[in-house]
């Protein structure tokens, strides 16, 4: 039981190393402000799969609040922190514990809702940046045709998830860490 806790606790801590220390990349390599909290979230399923869901959020409660302190790139903080730090969590638990019609909805659901939190810090908070740069010939719409390109990268990010998790868990686990 002891060799266990430290583990977990070694595990969590060098997770969050990696997560805080790529998103801290972010404001030197503004060009993958996606892909960085992408990856970042991806050590979440690490944790999920290593240890527990409960680990796995408290992995991702650290890494958020550093993420606040330490990342110099907003936008990508707040990407990890609203949706892809917790989103491998989600989706780790309803792939395994809920039906398929159920499980599409809950992910549409918080996936949107991260989406308006997201536009509405950005409008109000950060008013410096623009999110509707580039999309001024939409016009009045420009926010519709925002947020239904913003939905078509949800079934993009759940499949590379899939995939990676995959990958991680037959063959990476069984052949790199030597673990069933």
């Amino acid at each position: 039981m002891k060799e266990k806790i430290s583990f977990t606790v070694a595990l969590g801590g060098i997770c969050s190393a990696v997560c805080v220390f790529t998103m801290f990349l972010s404001g030197f390599l503004p060009m993958f402000g996606y892909t960085i909290p992408a990856f970042a979230g991806f050590m979440m399923v690490v944790m999920v799969v290593e240890t527990s869901i409960g680990w796995a959020m408290a992995t991702y409660c650290s890494v958020s609040l550093l993420c606040i302190f330490v990342t110099p790139n907003y936008e990508s903080s707040l990407l990890f922190i609203l949706f892809m730090g917790y989103y491998p969590i989600l989706k780790y638990y309803l792939d395994r514990h809920v039906k398929k019609p159920v499980r599409i909805a809950i992910k549409l659901i918080v996936y949107n809702a991260a989406i308006v939190l997201f536009y509405m810090a950005f409008k109000f908070i950060f008013t410096a940046v623009d999110m509707m740069e580039g999309l001024e010939r939409f016009g009045k719409y420009a926010p519709l045709v925002l947020w239904l390109m913003a939905n078509g990268v949800l079934p993009v990010y759940d499949y590379a998830l899939t995939q990676l998790t995959e990958v991680y868990t037959t063959w990476f686990r069984k052949k790199i860490l030597k673990r069933k």
